[in-house]
């Protein structure tokens, strides 16, 4: 069975259930009122919501798209956020969370043997990836590179090993990464009889492929699909492999 990577990109949408009828009686007490967003918690929800428009406008995403979006009035955006750049880079960071990738891949079914389990991985990497290239490039083209705390950016020259601030970016996409080779370890750790290696160098050996294979000037633009990336991961590139590449 097979996961949709899509799931992993865009909002889950919860239905509830309709409740059934209630015959008259005494009169329902008052129900209490939500208790209203902090400013953090309204500028993560923010946030969220952007990171879907991120990726289907790109950098033309405006102001009024992202309030409808999240539910609110285009003035609650410049409460919680000086400005547009700023509502960006927020997406931009909350992006780089893996719960969501992390989540995914754990909820892989893993009785279906080793190759569709990785066949899902790849899949799903390759969606996380381009997902990711079109919420960077976005940024790219709407905030200052030169700014501390843009993920990337390269803080007036001292870029990810400056001081302060400059290098959260760098940190949290490694982080993230770490994340889901963990995940992928132990998704392939059930199937630990079936490698020739130890779940941990197999799960940092797929992501590396799989992100490889997406990035245009390594693949020469001739990408390989999941299916064909599970192939080559699990068959390697010889004829007859027998070495042992663990380190």
């Amino acid at each position: 069975m097979r996961v949709s990577a899509h799931s992993v990109s865009l909002a889950v949408v919860t239905t509830l259930p309709v409740s059934p009828a209630v015959p008259p009686g005494p009169a329902a007490p008052e129900r209490t009122r939500a208790r209203p967003l902090s400013r953090e918690e309204r500028r993560d929800a923010i946030a969220a919501a952007t990171i879907p428009l991120l990726v289907q406008h790109g950098a033309g995403v405006t102001t009024r798209q992202i309030a409808d979006a999240a539910g609110v009035a285009e003035g609650t955006l410049f409460r919680a956020f000086a400005d547009k750049d700023e509502i960006l880079h927020a997406a931009v960071v909350r992006s780089l969370d893996p719960a969501p990738v992390v989540a995914a891949i754990a909820a892989l079914p893993d009785d279906d043997g080793l190759r569709p389990l990785v066949t899902s991985i790849a899949d799903l990497l390759l969606e996380m990836q381009r997902v990711g290239m079109r919420i960077f490039a976005a940024a790219h083209q709407v905030l200052d590179p030169r700014r501390r705390d843009v993920p990337g950016g390269d803080a007036g020259g001292h870029g990810a090993h400056g001081p302060g601030r400059h290098g959260l970016g760098v940190d949290a996409r490694e982080r993230s990464m770490r994340e889901i080779v963990g995940a992928i370890e132990r998704a392939l750790a059930v199937h630990r009889a079936d490698l020739r290696v130890e779940p941990g160098l197999a799960a940092r050996a797929v992501l590396s492929l799989v992100f490889g294979n997406a990035l245009p000037h390594l693949s020469g633009g001739d990408r390989l699909d999941a299916a064909q990336l599970a192939d080559l991961i699990l068959g390697g590139i010889g004829a007859a492999v027998t070495s042992d590449p663990s380190p």
